[in-house]
């Protein structure tokens, strides 16, 4: 029996010490610091039209990033402006074409991307009804902006995948360099086939009941390319200093662009609000449009066949356009 009682204070005492050292221990890891960051602004920025309608609710409801780390938010008036603003490394965030975030990676300050925020937006307009197939544009004039830049790659790689020669079959007029100018020129009876870009291909088919829309870029990838999806046209691109030292902040941010974009697709009245607002576009021509203007969010980490698939195709036409080469797997921003 004192044998049993000794057992017992001695298990007894043995629970007691291993109990006050895992509260020890619990006390000490309660009091060891949770890490802290220095006070962080973050600064963010869109350009005037469609590329900046996804990110428009975080101008007005900045995100959440993080303890002591806030976000500063502007709308430059050109791409122009932001190469010049990321080149000098002035920006953690830029919205540019998929093209051009290649380009500066490659060439510039090796800007990540973030995610694509958008997917492709051209067509071809017309008010001649006979134009069904590509093959109709044989012999035809079509206007077209972009000359040198993604409208220009894309409707001569479609050309050619669809049998024609772009030098020869048809005559592409690029003189007029603004697709608001151009718009307007087709809805005056004063163009008839044009290749636009959204908003424009809506405005043009509201304000001209004539004028349809007789060729989709995306569709027409989609079936040059054997895919379900089309080709991305505007992405996010991130400051790589961030990235490597504040990937929280990064995939904190691309969180709450992901969520604007979602709720710019389900509210496109309210949304188009603020697109005015933060003058990005007037709301009455953004509205209609939204619908139709592909916002997609898709995380770096997935977007990367599509990215080559479209990039290899620009590649081909013009390698000055996207930096001479495919940009490596570290452009693909991972948490």
């Amino acid at each position: 029996m004192k044998r049993m009682y000794k057992s017992v204070v001695v298990l007894t005492l043995g629970i007691l010490i291993l109990g006050q050292s895992v509260a020890a221990r619990g006390i000490q890891e309660a009091e060891e610091p949770s890490p802290s960051f220095a006070p962080l602004t973050v600064k963010a920025a869109a350009f005037k039209g469609p590329s900046g309608f996804g990110i428009i609710r975080m101008f007005e409801t900045p995100p959440a990033l993080g303890e002591n780390v806030t976000a500063e938010l502007q709308v430059l008036p050109s791409p122009k402006e932001m190469v010049a603003r990321v080149a000098g490394g002035e920006l953690d965030f830029a919205l540019f074409p998929a093209n051009m975030a290649a380009k500066l990676y490659t060439e510039g300050p090796g800007y990540k991307l973030g995610a694509v925020t958008g997917m492709g937006v051209l067509s071809v307009v017309s008010r001649d009804s006979s134009i069904r197939d590509w093959t109709d544009l044989k012999g035809r004039t079509v206007n077209s902006v972009g000359k040198g830049a993604t409208p220009d790659y894309l409707f001569s790689y479609l050309l050619r995948e669809n049998g024609l020669n772009p030098e020869d079959d048809v005559t592409v007029d690029f003189s007029i360099t603004n697709g608001a100018q151009l718009a307007q020129l087709i809805i005056g009876d004063k163009k008839d086939t044009a290749v636009l870009p959204e908003p424009f291909v809506t405005l043009v088919t509201k304000k001209a009941r004539d004028v349809k829309v007789v060729l989709d870029f995306q569709e027409a990838w989609k079936e040059v390319q054997g895919s379900d999806t089309s080709y991305p046209i505007t992405v996010v691109v991130v400051k790589p200093d961030l990235a490597e030292e504040r990937p929280d902040v990064v995939a904190a941010f691309l969180r709450a662009y992901e969520e604007s974009i979602e709720w710019v697709n389900a509210n496109p009245a309210e949304a188009a609000v603020l697109i005015e607002k933060y003058d990005i576009m007037p709301a009455a021509i953004a509205q209609p449009a939204i619908p139709n203007c592909n916002l997609r969010f898709i995380h770096a980490a997935d977007a990367r066949e599509i990215m080559e698939d479209y990039l290899s195709v620009l590649l081909e036409y013009n390698p000055a356009s996207v930096g001479g080469q495919l940009p490596d797997r570290d452009f693909y921003f991972s948490e």
